[in-house]
């Protein structure tokens, strides 16, 4: 059985990632990595998680100028942010927004918008966010890409699984996140909740559910990882995981 220490969680990080299809063939390859504990994560201030991106829906409103505003018809209220980030506006042209707040993104729409009239007043707000995911996968009803618009913990992105499988591992939750310096590990139980739940998800996470009984991590989530688009597909550390979980 895995060693999981209360209320902690479990990074694993690879010094070079490697790619997915040759971790069969690396077994024994040395790869450098540094295992931390640390305190389940609070929920992040939803200003800093909800960031613009490709495909979100954004509404902004030049008051007194309605001309200037994104439209609104019976089909669509707002517009679309372009696959580079960009948002087209009326007068000024495309206005980059990818990867800013609401808060930023306002103030980059009135100081384009200052070039042609003096302090203009400019609201911005989404309609609906589509570049935020996460991914759910394993022994759950509804496995998937899901969508968010709002800060959620672990326990909270579970219940967008449909619920567990009558195989699940309840006690064997696992969330991969990717950052530039490896890969963090959360092991979770999910059977007696406790504080390693409250994790806070974040763009691009992927929660897989155990199956009971299964052998090593790495051949139950590879198959699905190389079926993923997204950075996860790039993870080189499954070895030095299944380690830790099999500790």
């Amino acid at each position: 059985m895995p060693c999981r220490p209360p209320n902690t969680s479990r990074r694993a990080r690879a010094a070079a990632p490697l790619l997915l299809l040759a971790l069969s063939a690396c077994r024994t390859a040395s790869l450098p990595a540094a295992i931390e504990y640390t305190e389940g994560a609070a929920l992040p201030d939803a200003s800093e998680l909800m960031r613009l991106g490709p495909n979100d829906i954004v509404r902004a409103r030049v008051y007194g100028h309605p001309e200037l505003s994104t439209p609104e018809s019976d089909d669509l209220t707002g517009t679309r942010v372009d696959p580079d980030g960009s948002l087209a506006l009326p007068l000024v042209g495309s206005v980059s927004v990818g990867g800013l707040t609401l808060v930023e993104a306002r103030d980059v729409i009135r100081a384009s918008y200052a070039s042609f009239m003096r302090e203009p007043q400019v609201e911005v707000s989404v309609v609906e966010y589509a570049a935020r995911r996460f991914y759910i996968f394993g022994e759950v009803l509804t496995p998937g890409p899901i969508a968010f618009d709002r800060p959620l913990n672990v326990y909270q992105a579970l219940t967008f699984g449909g619920g567990f499988s009558r195989h699940a591992d309840r006690k064997q939750i696992v969330l991969l996140r990717e950052r530039p310096e490896g890969v963090d590990v959360h092991v979770i139980d999910g059977e007696s909740p406790d504080e390693s739940g409250l994790v806070a998800l974040m763009p691009n996470d992927f929660l897989f559910v155990r199956r009971t009984g299964a052998g090593k991590f790495s051949e139950e989530v590879l198959p699905i990882l190389s079926g993923i688009s997204s950075s996860l597909t790039s993870i080189g550390s499954l070895i030095l995981i299944d380690d830790r979980l099999d500790d």
